[in-house]
């Protein structure tokens, strides 16, 4: 009960032991009911840093409901300045995947560029310029089976 109620567990297809409840005292013998002063929230609480990094960090956050860690990476999610494919242009996909699949895919991939030195587009402005724009050409062909025609 102690394990399933403090950890969650990471298996090989699956993370188990991620639910929550809604009222307190659920767990026999354990007093969760929330404290203004988060006097029993902070006496378990614990953050080991793992490794430290210019740009990342990775660290254990122990003690915690496994909602309050969700809610903290989705805030570090939301606040960590990041840059992403926005606008996806095709020109001739011949491919099986349509081609929003392919911009919904292709903007789910991290660019490593620091949104800092970058600048917003001002409303109206059509094209981009090299101070709010990344450009990027993909060219692709089937090389695995040569008698395909194009």
């Amino acid at each position: 009960m102690e394990e399933m109620r403090r950890y969650a567990t990471i298996g090989e297809h699956e993370i188990n032991n991620t639910t929550t409840t809604d009222f307190p005292s659920n767990y026999r013998g354990f007093d969760d009911k929330w404290d203004f002063n988060l006097i029993n929230y902070l006496k378990d609480l614990k953050i080991e840093i793992i490794r430290s990094e210019e740009n990342e960090m990775e660290f254990d956050l122990i003690g915690v409901d496994c909602s309050l860690a969700n809610a903290f990476r989705r805030i570090l999610i939301a606040e960590v300045p990041t840059m992403a494919i926005e606008k996806v242009f095709i020109n001739n996909n011949t491919s099986l995947l349509q081609d929003e699949f392919l911009a919904h895919r292709l903007g789910l991939i991290p660019i490593k560029a620091d949104p800092r030195f970058f600048e917003y587009r001002q409303e109206g402005d059509t094209k981009g310029t090299p101070q709010d724009t990344i450009v990027f050409n993909l060219c692709v062909k089937c090389v695995k089976n040569k008698s395909a025609t194009s």
